[in-house]
């Protein structure tokens, strides 16, 4: 069950403000940089980015319909702030959160379990 709306509307206008003063250069903070479906508006949103075999995988903690992933689908390309370095990604895609739990740490599954995410992004890097 996602985070409800109301908290995610809280964290869109208060903590990520906040949190994106240093997101991208903390592990596993990141900035993922993404634009408008439909304004073509460069956005920044912080978000938990965990390194895979070819790119990142991150929690869909308020379910699929969030605008980032949106968009990112939309275009299927942006780019991710992490460790200080802006990498280009692509290949975006959804995926179940139960099939590919194992690409996360495992000090973040408890409390992805515990929340009952249902929902992932999988990204590759581009070269």
């Amino acid at each position: 069950m996602p985070i409800p709306k109301r908290i995610a509307v809280f964290n869109k206008y208060v903590t990520n403000r906040f949190i994106l003063l240093f997101a991208g250069w903390i592990p596993p903070l990141a900035i993922v940089n993404h634009r408008g479906r439909n304004s073509s508006r460069s956005y920044r949103t912080p978000i938990m980015a965990f390194p895979t075999e070819t790119g990142f995988v991150f929690a869909l903690t308020y379910g699929r319909k969030v605008d980032w992933a949106k968009n990112l689908m939309a275009s299927d390309g942006g780019s991710l702030e992490y460790k200080g370095e802006e990498i280009p990604i692509c290949g975006i895609r959804f995926g179940k959160y139960d099939d590919v739990k194992e690409m996360f740490p495992f000090w973040i599954r408890l409390p992805l379990s515990i929340i009952s995410i249902e929902d992932c992004v999988l990204v590759e890097v581009s070269n």
